[in-house]
């Protein structure tokens, strides 16, 4: 291909062949192009880099069964309750097993192979390996019933469920973020309201160092019940130190 003006004698006259003044015509192309794109960007700022979701950075374990909370919220009209089952004092609450799934799916969707799963389950009577998303430290004492009881609804602790296919870890449970929601709420924040155990002796450490809340900025609790400390006959506080090591207690 000859472009119009190649064959002009300006150019003849410098020894380039016409392969040259192609290659230089594309070249002068491609700088014109990034020149001028340079210049229009530079008169107006970047957008903004779109903040990932919490929902998206979360990844959701692969659980045994793939359950949708979604589907069983908003079209089935469940609740937590329903699957959840309180367990004896309601501090806990319980994962749902086969045979409480079965209660449904006896007789719906029965030709899907996870609901098939469940059936032979139930029969069988094996446990669903759930995979846990949300759990708290053993050595922190949680009561759902006092949470629900005060007003707290499940998603303040465990996201949106009823918007989710899957469920991932979306909430913060660290103790900073519990200690947040207590002071928003005017919940207790002092040490014993979430670690029981808190001494050798069974006592709240503030009645041994008075200056701990300050050095916490919490307000001074009143004192806390004394636990009873299983002693035995050789060593005084061995049971307590076997269990301490167990449950990551603190050593006072």
């Amino acid at each position: 291909m000859v472009f119009p003006g190649w064959n002009d004698r300006r150019f003849q006259g410098k020894g380039y062949s016409l392969r040259e003044l192609q290659l230089m015509f594309v070249i002068l192309s491609g700088l014109t192009v990034a020149t001028t794109g340079h210049a229009q960007n530079a008169g107006s700022p970047a957008p903004p880099a779109a903040k990932p979701s919490a929902s998206a950075s979360a990844v959701a374990p692969v659980q045994p069964i793939a359950f949708n909370h979604m589907l069983h919220v908003q079209t089935v009209k469940m609740g937590c309750n329903d699957c959840h089952e309180p367990r004896s004092d309601g501090s806990t609450v319980a994962m749902p097993q086969p045979a409480k799934c079965m209660v449904c799916h006896s007789s719906v969707a029965t030709d899907k192979p996870d609901i098939q799963r469940l059936a032979a389950a139930a029969k069988n009577e094996d446990p669903i390996p759930w995979v846990r998303v949300y759990r708290v430290p053993s050595f922190v004492t949680f009561s759902h019933k006092t949470h629900t009881a005060a007003g707290s609804k499940c998603e303040e602790c465990h996201g949106p469920v009823a918007e989710r296919t899957t469920i991932a870890l979306e909430k913060d449970t660290s103790m900073g973020s519990c200690i947040a929601c207590h002071q928003a709420k005017q919940a207790p924040t002092s040490c014993d309201t979430c670690h029981a155990i808190m001494s050798k002796n069974g006592h709240s450490p503030f009645e041994m160092d008075a200056a701990a809340p300050a050095r916490f900025q919490i307000a001074a609790a009143k004192p806390a019940t004394t636990l009873s400390v299983p002693r035995d006959s050789v060593g005084g506080t061995r049971q307590y130190e076997t269990a301490a090591r167990f449950l990551h207690l603190p050593t006072l």
